[in-house]
């Protein structure tokens, strides 16, 4: 009997930095680990502009992580992606209120990304418009999480 797998969508409030850099990192994740290429995963914004491209500091930081974010584009949060996706990693409490406030079903499947790493802030905030070095502290907060969740699937 085959293990069943879970989906997974990252979601932020605009999908153009933090759930989009969330998204690329597991794709890395996916690439490197043969285990994890049956795994449907996404990712969303609770307030995105459809089709937007990510941000260009956002762009920019993930090539220092060996990354690439120029061909992302957002997706904006929908019941059909609550319903789709068995877990639903938000950033912070912003992104969980407005997501249950439009989608109440989406609770039971919420986590924080940050809680996948032993100790971590609850939250993690967002970067828009911050330094690069809060964008990279962010984005290595990301990873992390993101490498953990791969670990353990």
């Amino acid at each position: 009997m085959s293990e069943v797998r879970p989906s997974i969508l990252f979601i932020c409030y605009g999908n153009i930095m933090r759930s989009a850099f969330a998204e690329t990192c597991f794709r890395a994740e996916v690439a490197v680990n043969p285990r994890l290429r049956d795994i449907r995963f996404a990712s969303a914004g609770v307030r995105a502009y459809p089709e937007e491209a990510a941000e260009t500091n956002a762009r920019r930081m993930a090539v220092k992580f060996g990354l690439n974010l120029d061909r992302h584009r957002a997706t904006r949060m929908s019941l059909e992606l609550v319903r789709r996706y068995d877990r639903l990693y938000i950033m912070d409490e912003l992104n969980e209120e407005l997501l249950v406030g439009d989608f109440p079903e989406a609770r039971p499947k919420l986590a924080y990304l940050s809680s996948l790493i032993p100790g971590a802030e609850k939250e993690i905030e967002d970067p828009y418009c911050r330094r690069d070095a809060e964008l990279e502290a962010c984005f290595r907060t990301i990873q992390m999480a993101v490498r953990s969740l791969a670990a353990s699937l």
